[in-house]
């Protein structure tokens, strides 16, 4: 499964705040052609959940869940901020 770190729990939560998202949402990693890209959601029925300091920030689908098994969802500083990334 996926390994969400601090420093990315806590970047989700700052993106979520930013898009004024509700208490319910949370981001969701959606598959595309060019790799993967972030939405902001509801849960759904089998999503795997992922909180930051209780709050949920991150859910994935069944087949994201399985394509992201053993990667982990991190951050790293780039000369316009903290961005997120999956790495190995």
């Amino acid at each position: 499964m996926l390994t969400l770190t601090e420093t990315a729990g806590a970047r989700l939560v700052e993106k979520l705040d930013k898009k004024g998202a509700a208490d319910d949402s949370a981001i969701r990693l959606v598959r595309k052609r060019r790799g993967w890209r972030l939405r902001v959601d509801r849960p759904a029925t089998g999503d795997a959940l992922f909180a930051h300091d209780g709050r949920t920030v991150l859910m994935l689908d069944a087949d994201a869940s399985q394509r992201l098994t053993d990667r982990t969802l991190d951050t790293r500083d780039s000369d316009s901020g903290q961005k997120l990334w999956l790495r190995r």
